[in-house]
């Protein structure tokens, strides 16, 4: 029968079900999630937190004490742990996607993966006897994105005041959850220390630190799109954006290799993503690379937001004074954090003919 050799399957390749359910988790968020600021979004990812939690305690319990399933939960009670991986891969996921949007750089995502790693090797048992701590740690890690995401998403902008409502936040929250646990955790109490205090601290610990050092990225916010272009323009229909990119060029942002005449300027179009009710300044740096002392800020142009559109905020900024080499241009927040950018490159055109320029509606 199918479901014996389900039963089966469990039974000789259990040990891997925790790591399929995690990652399965990470597929079924890919393809549900949507805006960071839906409210179906944040609702479903408070629910996953609050079973999350649930299940969690459920395992320190049983670290001090043996429990009984519910009987109406009997057949299926061996099955949480799993359970339990589904819904951290998929909350992990969502935040992954989120910070991933929110920043250019890979750094940002390093500890992700980095715990992300952990959590799998720690389900092979040779490496530890208790899974509680990594998903204590997990949870934590899932909490404080959540905040961090949901903050600026309900005050309206962004930066310092937001971060640290959310930590307040996750610390009220915790000292809640311990006081929950606190009696139910009676024959050994050294455990709320071990397996849940040091945990959840760690990660609160990292996570302000990796704020301090501009390492997080700036969730909610996201660039949606960032192009180099010879001409901007905006009309009834949209706005008109002018290249010189030869089309099998397909990957490039408009006029990455951008081929410069006397009296050109350069233009740089940017969708932006923001929550609904969200109003605050960003900043559009241009750098320029030079060989000796690495990238130089040339411009930091301000650049007001405006939350809520689906397609995202439209600005452009231009640039008139330029010399030919590498050159980027960064949006970022008032607190230099980077969201995104896009690097390209000058160079002279000393062809005196029309030329091939193409425009496209963005």
């Amino acid at each position: 029968m199918p479901l014996t050799r389900i039963k089966n399957l469990y039974q000789s390749h259990g040990r891997w079900v925790p790591i399929i359910s995690f990652f399965a988790g990470f597929v079924f968020d890919m393809l549900m999630l949507r805006r960071i600021d839906d409210v179906k979004v944040i609702v479903q990812q408070a629910i996953y937190l609050l079973i999350a939690a649930i299940l969690v305690g459920i395992e320190l319990i049983e670290e001090d004490r043996e429990i009984q399933a519910p009987r109406i939960l009997n057949k299926i009670w061996k099955y949480r742990e799993v359970f339990l991986h589904f819904i951290l891969g998929t909350l992990l996921n969502g935040y992954a996607i989120f910070y991933f949007k929110s920043s250019s750089a890979l750094n940002s995502l390093f500890f992700i993966a980095l715990l992300g790693a952990l959590l799998i090797i720690n389900e092979f048992k040779r490496f530890g006897k208790s899974q509680t701590q990594v998903h204590v740690a997990f949870l934590s890690l899932c909490l404080i994105s959540w905040l961090i995401s949901l903050m600026p998403t309900l005050m309206g902008f962004i930066g310092t005041v937001p971060f640290l409502c959310a930590v307040l936040a996750s610390l009220v929250l915790f000292l809640a959850y311990h006081r929950a646990l606190r009696p139910r955790v009676t024959s050994n109490p050294r455990l709320l220390k071990t397996h849940l205090l040091y945990p959840y601290g760690v990660i609160q610990i990292v996570f302000v630190i990796l704020y301090f050092i501009n390492a997080i990225p700036p969730v909610p916010l996201s660039v949606k799109y960032m192009g180099i272009y010879h001409d901007v323009k905006k009309s009834e229909a949209g706005w008109e954006v002018t290249y010189t990119r030869p089309q099998w060029k397909f990957w490039q942002n408009g006029d990455q290799v951008f081929l410069a005449r006397p009296g050109d300027e350069i233009f740089c179009y940017v969708q932006i993503f923001a929550p609904v009710r969200f109003k605050d300044q960003l900043q559009v740096r241009w750098l320029y690379w030079n060989d000796k002392r690495g990238w130089l800020s040339s411009d930091a142009i301000p650049m007001p937001v405006l939350g809520g559109r689906d397609e995202g905020y439209r600005a452009v900024t231009k640039k008139s004074n330029f010399q030919q080499g590498i050159w980027r241009v960064q949006v970022e927040t008032m607190g230099n954090r980077e969201i995104g950018r896009v690097d390209f490159e000058v160079k002279p055109d000393d062809s005196l003919g029309e030329r091939d320029s193409h425009q496209a509606l963005l």
